[in-house]
């Protein structure tokens, strides 16, 4: 090749590489935000564990997850937060994002309380109920399309496929009625759980105009209306930071 043009088919690739990469970023992008209680933060209730005590209280008492709420930022932790597409329409998929990069979401029960409280998988992810305790649980799966009541002895796991459901899947545990948790199953990757401070992030999102639920196990945020989702707009290739976002007690 003669030099001059291969200087020329060096620059034009290094073009079109740069190219693409702005296309890529103006595609995509992240959302954040905070989820706060409106008011004073609430007292965790202490719930009453009435049975295998010397296991299940060896740690202390156990209390709700019901309304964990950080008392010095008013975060309140355990809520879902996820992208809502109109009616029937998908949500586009991120390259990086087709495939979930674990197989396998774990819940386990290591001290009569699930943990994590609140979970969220796609379609095509595990759910493994895993009992790390000496003593035996069960899970129970209540939702429209999942209903399952599974006996877990200590030490063991059950590996449950769950299908896509538009509301929240409560499970429980037979032997200790006290526990409880929660899980979504999404046929898209656009969801997070809130954390300690009620903090959350969802990355790789598609730009644009869509609508943003926000999840608690009392219900929606702004209750049957607050299902649909509030509309946000998410900027190509950087940060759309929410700020914020107080949630709306249900009457």
């Amino acid at each position: 090749m003669i030099p001059g043009r291969r200087v020329f088919a060096i620059g034009l690739s290094l073009l079109l590489i740069s190219a693409a990469g702005s296309a890529w970023g103006e595609e995509w992008g992240t959302i954040k935000g905070q989820i706060v209680y409106p008011g004073s933060a609430p007292q965790r209730e202490k719930l009453n564990v009435d049975k295998d005590q010397d296991h299940c209280l060896e740690k202390g008492s156990i209390f709700s997850d019901k309304w964990v709420v950080n008392p010095k930022n008013n975060g309140v932790r355990w809520v879902m937060v996820f992208l809502k597409p109109e009616g029937t329409a998908k949500l586009p998929l991120h390259p990086s994002l087709k495939e979930p990069a674990q197989k396998e979401v774990v819940v386990d029960q290591p001290h009569c309380a699930f943990e994590p409280h609140v979970v969220g998988l796609r379609a095509d992810q595990v759910l493994v109920a895993k009992n790390s305790s000496p003593i035996t649980h069960n899970i129970v799966i209540a939702g429209f399309k999942n209903d399952k009541n599974l006996t877990v002895p200590a030490g063991k796991e059950e590996r449950l496929q769950l299908e896509p459901e538009k509301n929240a899947v409560k499970f429980s545990c037979g032997i200790h009625m006290w526990m409880n948790g929660y899980c979504w199953v999404f046929e898209h990757p656009y969801f997070a759980v809130t954390d300690e401070n009620g903090n959350f992030e969802i990355k790789n999102a598609p730009a644009g105009k869509w609508n943003l639920a926000v999840w608690h196990e009392t219900g929606y945020s702004g209750g049957r209306e607050g299902a649909k989702g509030m509309p946000i707009e998410i900027k190509p290739g950087g940060v759309t930071d929410l700020g914020k976002l107080e949630f709306k007690l249900n009457k």
